[in-house]
């Protein structure tokens, strides 16, 4: 299974008011719908799964947020499960977990770089943790 492409969409970060006290963030991925999709590759058209999505950034306290929209080409390993992913996304509103994951991992890669710049940008705490380094005296 793979993920063949990322379209980001829509970008939307506002800085609501500058952080005061502990900052909580919480990220959350969210499929919006699955469909029929369509690649052009050099050897020809590749049907697969166009996955659309929305990513949303929310601090707690409510000093900002985001959300990122876009859409993903998801191809699976055997092409007889794009029918069966798409047959029960219609009947059950039910995503596959390979799916989920990959288009989930797929997308935080794309996006994350982007959400640390304009965190950056507007003063605002990271969306993820970033590695610090601690001095401590020996023997602690």
């Amino acid at each position: 299974m793979a993920v063949l492409g990322i379209d980001i969409r829509k970008i939307s970060f506002e800085k609501i008011k500058a952080p005061t006290s502990q900052v909580e963030v919480d990220l959350t991925p969210r499929i919006n719908e699955l469909r029929l999709g369509e690649l052009r590759t050099p050897t020809g058209k590749v049907n697969g799964i166009e996955v659309l999505f929305e990513y949303t950034v929310n601090y707690k306290p409510d000093i900002a947020k985001a959300s990122i929209e876009g859409r993903v080409f998801y191809l699976p390993r055997n092409k007889e499960d794009v029918d069966k992913i798409l047959d029960v996304w219609e009947s059950e509103k039910r995503v596959d977990p390979y799916l989920f994951a990959e288009a989930v991992n797929a997308i935080t890669n794309e996006i994350m770089p982007t959400l640390l710049n304009l965190s950056k940008r507007l003063q605002l705490p990271y969306p993820i943790p970033i590695p610090r380094v601690n001095v401590g005296v020996k023997g602690e």
